[in-house]
């Protein structure tokens, strides 16, 4: 309030100078009336102003709380730009690392391309010259079996007359045998006749001597025939001895010409033996001809069959040496066949990843629009801010609104991150060994989680499922479909076997782990070296010793892959496999190796990102 002389102004509660009504009556009043009047202005102005202090002193407090939440909604908004900030920064990093490692992969598989193309042009030349080489082993292998094929016709020609000509030679002999058989029987028959018919000779000689003495005797008598009476008597007797002789002469005519006879004919047999004899000595001569011309040809024969004999080892060596290296050909061709088959896997392995990479990185691409957007929204989000910040309620409302904007990008992005893992972890599954199958010196933990190999082997009761005496056990789960995933610790071993098993895969005894036995498998030994077991087995290069081992199968797919889960690396993976059956994990500590190898193998539950 102003006061002048004579007049004054009064403050209105509202803070606004009006002119006082009474202004003719205060001139007129006396000193107390306008200490009262003077007093009573001052006791309103002073309520007013505690009045609009209070006010003030409200609106003030107001203002700071407002100001207090503005304070902490940009505190928190700031740490939302510095989380969104470095999100960015390390969105922009893994694009960049992306990249050089689409680039890195994509030269190193352009030279590994390269240098597989020349090796393979090298080996197909290799490849091709063997061929030639082995064509032609093969004319020389073809004509040696044809001519060998043909001495041998003739040589079993040779040996089928050879023994026809020895069958006929013995028959020949037989026959010959036999007439000489017969020559000799004749012979003595005819020496017996000839000694018959000397003695009827000398017979006859002695009877015609008789004869004769008897002619004379005969003439003594006819002289002394004249003396009847005294010769009478022995005329008689000598006529009946003289019929008697006559008789006997008679019958010795008949047996000389029966003799006579019987001599003709062996006369004539012994001709015809001669004629037989001659035929037979000139068919012997013919047959020693025949007999010697063959064994001249036995001895030509004789000879080329030992040439032949001789040589046959000479072309036994070369048939061994062509098989040796038509085989080693075989086995290398196979070999690099396999090698091929390997080498096409690698590269489509590396192109289904390289697609991969090309797909994220599109996606990556397609996303950058979008977070540019995003950014920018929040650049001008953040201008807003700062330009409404004297409406605090609004701005809270807001600031709230993009925090929770702000954390659902930030779980998009974390998603984005993970998306890779998740695609597979989504099929993780809860693993645990199986005691009835482990072999009596594994020792299993009470959640059946970890094994660990010990010297000194269990009691255990044994059962078909049971491995002995390899030291290997089998998971409790088993699959016939679907896909499962789940992760092993091998952290502290120097050597362990992982995979899966045919149910119906042998047990007991010495075992291969290959596909053909029912065994998909890896297997780490002596420290560093990594083997996938196939046939033959693969040698793995890593850069880094994995701590843990994901295994993931693809049922349907007949797929069985290993990862680095840590590094994410893909380690190895068998394709197109037919399990045919239920299958079950496999898993093998291997032995303790003094104490080298003591750690065990833990099957650990996959850190799954978020859904």
């Amino acid at each position: 309030m102003e006061m002048t002389e004579g007049s004054y102004r009064q403050l209105d509660p509202d803070g606004v100078n009006r002119p006082s009504m009474d202004k003719h009556k205060e001139t007129d009043t006396g000193p107390l009336k306008r200490a009262a009047v003077c007093l009573g202005v001052l006791c309103a102005l002073l309520l007013s102003a505690i009045a609009l202090l209070s006010f003030k002193m409200m609106e003030n407090k107001q203002l700071q709380t407002s100001y207090k939440e503005k304070l902490q909604m940009q505190s928190g908004y700031d740490n939302m730009t510095i989380e969104y900030k470095q999100l960015q920064i390390t969105y922009k990093n893994l694009k960049t690392k992306k990249s050089q490692l689409q680039t890195s992969i994509k030269s190193s598989l352009q030279n590994s391309y390269n240098s597989l193309l020349r090796e393979k042009s090298q080996l197909q030349t290799g490849f091709n010259n063997l061929t030639e080489e082995n064509s032609q082993l093969q004319t020389s292998y073809n004509n040696l079996n044809k001519d060998k094929s043909q001495l041998q016709t003739s040589y079993s020609n040779l040996f089928r007359e050879k023994l026809q000509l020895q069958g006929s030679y013995e028959n020949l002999n037989e026959q010959k045998s036999g007439l000489q058989t017969r020559n000799d029987r004749c012979t003595t028959e005819k020496s017996s006749l000839q000694n018959t018919y000397d003695s009827l000779l000398r017979e006859k000689s002695q009877l015609q001597t008789g004869f004769n003495n008897l002619t004379e005797e005969n003439s003594q008598l006819q002289t002394s025939y004249n003396n009847p009476n005294t010769e009478k008597s022995q005329l008689q007797t000598s006529y009946k001895e003289k019929l008697q002789m006559q008789s006997g002469y008679d019958n010795m005519t008949i047996e000389y010409k029966q003799l006579q006879i019987t001599y003709n004919n062996l006369k004539t047999e012994k001709s015809q033996l001669q004629n037989s004899n001659s035929n037979l000595s000139r068919e012997k001569l013919q047959l020693q001809s025949s007999y010697d011309s063959l064994n001249e040809e036995k001895s030509g024969l004789q000879t080329r069959n030992d040439r032949f004999t001789s040589e046959k080892p000479g072309l036994q060596t070369r048939n061994y040496r062509c098989t040796s290296e038509k085989s080693s050909l075989q086995s290398s061709y196979n070999s690099l066949l396999r090698e091929k088959s390997q080498l096409q896997t690698g590269y489509n392995n590396l192109t289904e990843e390289n697609s991969q990479l090309q797909t994220s990185y599109n996606n990556l691409n397609k996303e950058k629009p979008q977070l540019q957007t995003s950014y920018n929204n929040l650049n001008r989000e953040k201008s807003q801010l700062q330009t409404s910040y004297n409406n605090p309620n609004t701005e809270k409302f807001q600031l709230q609104d993009k925090f929770h904007t702000m954390a659902a990008e930030k779980d998009k992005l974390q998603k984005r991150l993970c998306n890779p893992r998740m695609e597979i972890t989504k099929y993780a599954v809860d693993v645990t060994l199986d005691p009835d199958t482990a072999e009596n010196n594994l020792i299993l933990s009470a959640d059946g989680k970890q094994v660990r190999h010990v010297d000194s082997p269990q009691n255990l009761p044994d059962n078909p499922q049971r491995f002995d005496p390899v030291v290997n056990v089998l998971g409790k789960q088993g699959f016939t479909t679907g896909r499962f995933y789940y992760e092993v610790e091998v952290s502290g071993k120097t050597a362990w076997d992982l995979g899966v098993a045919r149910e119906s895969s042998n047990r007991k005894g010495r075992i291969s782990l290959s596909p053909e036995n029912g065994y998909w498998t890896i297997w780490l030994k002596n420290g560093d070296k990594y083997e996938a077991i196939e046939n033959p087995s693969v040698l793995l290069s890593l850069k880094e010793k994995p701590e843990r081992v994901a295994v993931f199968v693809d049922y349907e797919a007949g797929l069985v892959s290993f990862y680095d889960p840590d590094r994410w690396n893909l380690i190895h993976s068998f394709r197109g496999v037919s399990f045919k059956e239920k299958i079950y994990p496999f898993f093998s500590p291997s032995t303790r190796d003094g104490g080298k190898n003591s750690s065990p193998l833990i099957i650990i539950t996959p850190i799954s990102c978020p859904n």
